[in-house]
């Protein structure tokens, strides 16, 4: 469907008549509405897994990345509507009493997702093949579980909206000493 759109721009492009241009805003329009209900559909079918808790890459650095792949691949990237999916499923999601948690994406393509073992090797096209402990499985597939590995642990980012405090920073706030009136928080000696 993109790519029809993609043919009808270049072709009313080339024109450059006042009709064409206006058709050209029509058609625009169009594919604007096409993409954010594709969008809707799958937010709402991701948001109704029984999961509380949903794990994403951060792609805000995506379209810089994707100069070095080629023209064809660069199009398609730069004209999908990810941060839109993005904010669907965060609203759907709390909606919902669900979670949407950003993960940093760096290595999780080249990490084993049995053994742990990073390696730019692991990864050749779209098989992984670990070099340490031989484990064979699509190379997407494998990001998608030290995603969902990262989410799960709490290594990921939660929204602002959502306060997050890790286990451990409970427990040291436990020990700090209320009585004092300044401002300074004051910890209880460990005598």
């Amino acid at each position: 469907m993109r790519a029809k759109y993609a043919y009808l721009r270049a072709k009313l492009q080339s024109k450059g008549t006042k009709s064409a241009k206006k058709l050209l805003r029509k058609i625009s329009g169009k594919e604007q509405r096409f993409v954010s209900g594709v969008n809707h559909c799958i937010s709402k079918g991701i948001v109704a897994m029984p999961f509380d808790i949903f794990a994403i890459e951060d792609l805000t650095s995506i379209r810089v990345q994707s100069r070095t792949k080629g023209t064809d691949f660069t199009r398609k990237l730069n004209n999908w509507a990810f941060y839109e999916l993005d904010q669907f499923l965060r609203y759907k999601a709390e909606a919902m009493g669900k979670s949407v948690v950003t993960i940093d994406p760096r290595y999780t393509s080249q990490k084993c997702s049995v053994c742990g073992h990073i390696y730019k090797g692991n990864r050749k096209g779209h098989s992984f093949k670990c070099v340490k402990c031989g484990f064979q499985i699509h190379a997407d597939l494998n990001a998608a579980r030290n995603i969902a590995v990262l989410g799960i642990s709490g290594n990921g980012r939660l929204p602002v909206t959502h306060p997050y405090i890790a286990c451990d920073e409970v427990e040291a706030r436990k020990g700090i000493d209320t009585e004092h009136s300044d401002n300074a928080p004051h910890f209880k000696s460990a005598e």
